[in-house]
C-alpha cells in the first residue's frame, strides 16, 4: 500500500511539473502576428527617431501586423492616387509616396522583426524536466518504489543576458535609422520626379508658344509673297519650323508619359495611370547658411551616421560579450530522490548546481578577435562615412549656388534681351528691314534660351533635393522666392 501511495504521488509531481508544457505550442486563432517591441520606439517611429535607450522588460507590449489573404493586394494599384486634385505640388506627392511606397513598408517590417530580437536575447532558456523509475522496485517486498524526478534550469554568467539585450537593442536602433535613410531617399526619388514632370510640361508650354509664334510669322510671310515682297522660300521656310515644332511635340508626350510612369510607380500604382497637372509657379528657397553650417547639420542629423554609430554600440557589447564568455556559465538543479533507501532517514530531496568549464579558449580567444574587428571595420565605415557626408554636402551646395547665379543671370539679363529681340526681329521683317532667316535664328533662340531657363531652374530643384538629402533633411522647406519663366 506504501509503495502504490509512492508511486502516485511521484507521478502526480512529474504530471505539475510537466504541465507547463501544455503552452508552449498554442493554437493560432488569428491570421496576425503579434511582435514585441519596446513603446519608446513606437513613440519614435510617430515622430522623429531617437536614440534608443535601455529599455526594461516591463516596458514591451505586443503590436500586431496584418498579414493580408488578398493575393492581388500586393499588386500596384489602378486608382489614380489625386483624383479630383486640380494641380499636383511636391508636398501632395512626397505625402502620398511616403503612405505608399512598398519599399518604406519593408523596412518598417524589418525594423519590428529587429526590434522582436531584444526579448529573445534577454530571456533565458527553458527550463528541463527528467523523470527516471526503476520497474523491479514496484510491487517489492524489500524497497519501495524507486524514482527520480529532476527540474534543472541554465543560467548565463553574470552580465551576459544584459550585454544580449544591449547587443539587440543597439541593432534594432540601428534598423530603425535605416528606415530614416529610405525615407530621405524616396523623398529625393519624388522631388525629382515631380520636378522632371514639371520640366516637361513647361517644355510643352514653350512648344505651343513657339508654334503660335511660327504660325504668325507664317502668316507674314504668306501677305509679303503676296505682295511680292518676299519669295515663296519664306513661307516654306515658316512650314520646315512648324514640322520640327509638331515632331518635338510627340516626343514630349512620349516624355510626360515616362515622367508619370516614374511618379506613379513611386506611388506603387499602374504606370499609365493620369496624374494632375503639376503646379505651374515654381519657387526656390534661398538658404542664408554656409556650407560648415550645412556639414554640421548633417553630422547631426544623417540617419545612416547615425545607423553606424548604433552599431559600433552594438560591436562594443559584442566584444565585452565575447570577454565576459571566458567565464562559465551555470546550471541550477532540484530533484526529489528515492534512490537512496536504507533503514535509517531516507535522502529524497535535492538541490544541485552544475557549470560548464570554458576550457576551449582558442575558440574563446577568435571569438573576441572577431568581435574586435568588426567594431574597428565599422569604426572605420563611421570615418568614411563622415568624409563622405563632408564632400556631399560641400558639392551640392557648390552646385546649387552655380545654377541660383546662372538662373538669375538668365532671369534678369538673357530672357528680356531675347524677348525683346525677338520682337524687333518680327517687326523688321513686316517692314522688309531683315530676311526671313533672321527672324527664324531669333525665334530659336527665344525658344532655346526658355527652354535653358526651365532646366537649369529645375537644376537648382534637384540640386536642393540633393543638398537637403545630405544634410539629412526630411521635411519639404519653406518657400521664399518666386523664379518666372
Amino acid at each position: 500500500m506504501f509503495s502504490k501511495k509512492r508511486l502516485i504521488r511521484g507521478f502526480y509531481m512529474l504530471c505539475v511539473l510537466g504541465s507547463p508544457g501544455c503552452v508552449l505550442f498554442p493554437e493560432v486563432i488569428d491570421s496576425s502576428i503579434a511582435i514585441a517591441r519596446p513603446i519608446e520606439s513606437l513613440e519614435q517611429n510617430q515622430s522623429q527617431v531617437k536614440e534608443t535607450q535601455n529599455t526594461p522588460t516591463s516596458s514591451y507590449k505586443a503590436i500586431s501586423l496584418p498579414l493580408s489573404n488578398d493575393q492581388n493586394s500586393d499588386l500596384p494599384g489602378k486608382i489614380p492616387a489625386f483624383e479630383g486634385l486640380p494641380n499636383l505640388n511636391v508636398d501632395d506627392l512626397i505625402k502620398e509616396v511616403l503612405k505608399r511606397n512598398p519599399t518604406l513598408t519593408a523596412m518598417t517590417a524589418a525594423s519590428e522583426a529587429a526590434w522582436a530580437k531584444y526579448p529573445q536575447a534577454i530571456s533565458l532558456e527553458d527550463p528541463n524536466l527528467g523523470g527516471w523509475l526503476a520497474p523491479a522496485t514496484i510491487g517489492s517486498n524489500q524497497v519501495n518504489v524507486s524514482m527520480r524526478v529532476e527540474y534543472s534550469q541554465k543560467l548565463p554568467g553574470l552580465g551576459k543576458r544584459q550585454l544580449r539585450g544591449d547587443i539587440a537593442q543597439a541593432q534594432a536602433s540601428a534598423t530603425e535609422k535605416d528606415i530614416e535613410v529610405v525615407k530621405l531617399q524616396l523623398v529625393e526619388d519624388a522631388r525629382l520626379a515631380f520636378y522632371d514632370f514639371h520640366l516637361v510640361d513647361q517644355a510643352m508650354e514653350v512648344n505651343s508658344d513657339t508654334l503660335k509664334l511660327i504660325e504668325e510669322f507664317r502668316q507674314n510671310a504668306e501677305t509679303r509673297y503676296k505682295n511680292g515682297q518676299a519669295p515663296q522660300q519664306d513661307v516654306l521656310q515658316a512650314e520646315v519650323e512648324i514640322g520640327l515644332q509638331k515632331e518635338r511635340s510627340i516626343a514630349l508626350k512620349r516624355m510626360k508619359k515616362v515622367a508619370q510612369a516614374r511618379i506613379n510607380t513611386l506611388l506603387h500604382l499602374e504606370p499609365d495611370l493620369a496624374l494632375p497637372t503639376p503646379m505651374k509657379d515654381m519657387f526656390l528657397r534661398m538658404d542664408k547658411r554656409n556650407s560648415e553650417e550645412m556639414r554640421n547639420e548633417a553630422r547631426e542629423n544623417r540617419p545612416d551616421l547615425k545607423s553606424l554609430e548604433d552599431q559600433i554600440r552594438a560591436d562594443n557589447s559584442a566584444v565585452a560579450l565575447a570577454r565576459k564568455d571566458f567565464n562559465p556559465d551555470y546550471e541550477a538543479m532540484a530533484a526529489y530522490d528515492s534512490f537512496w533507501q536504507g533503514m535509517d532517514k531516507q535522502m529524497q530531496y535535492q538541490i544541485g548546481l552544475r557549470m560548464n568549464l570554458p576550457s576551449q579558449r582558442s575558440k574563446r580567444f577568435a571569438a573576441l578577435s572577431e568581435a574586435q574587428a568588426k567594431l574597428a571595420q565599422h569604426k572605420a565605415d563611421y570615418q568614411k562615412l563622415s568624409d563622405q557626408i563632408n564632400f556631399q554636402v560641400q558639392e551640392a551646395y557648390e552646385q546649387l549656388l552655380e545654377s541660383n547665379q546662372i538662373l538669375d543671370l538668365i532671369n534678369k539679363t538673357t530672357l528680356p534681351a531675347v524677348r525683346n529681340n525677338i520682337k524687333e526681329a518680327q517687326s523688321s521683317y513686316i517692314t522688309g528691314k531683315i530676311p526671313f532667316l533672321t527672324l527664324v535664328t531669333a525665334q530659336k533662340e527665344l525658344t532655346l534660351t526658355r527652354d535653358r531657363y526651365y532646366q537649369i531652374q529645375t537644376e537648382s530643384f534637384r540640386r536642393q533635393a540633393a543638398l537637403d538629402r545630405a544634410t539629412g533633411r526630411l521635411s519639404v522647406p519653406e518657400i521664399n522666392i518666386k523664379l518666372k519663366g
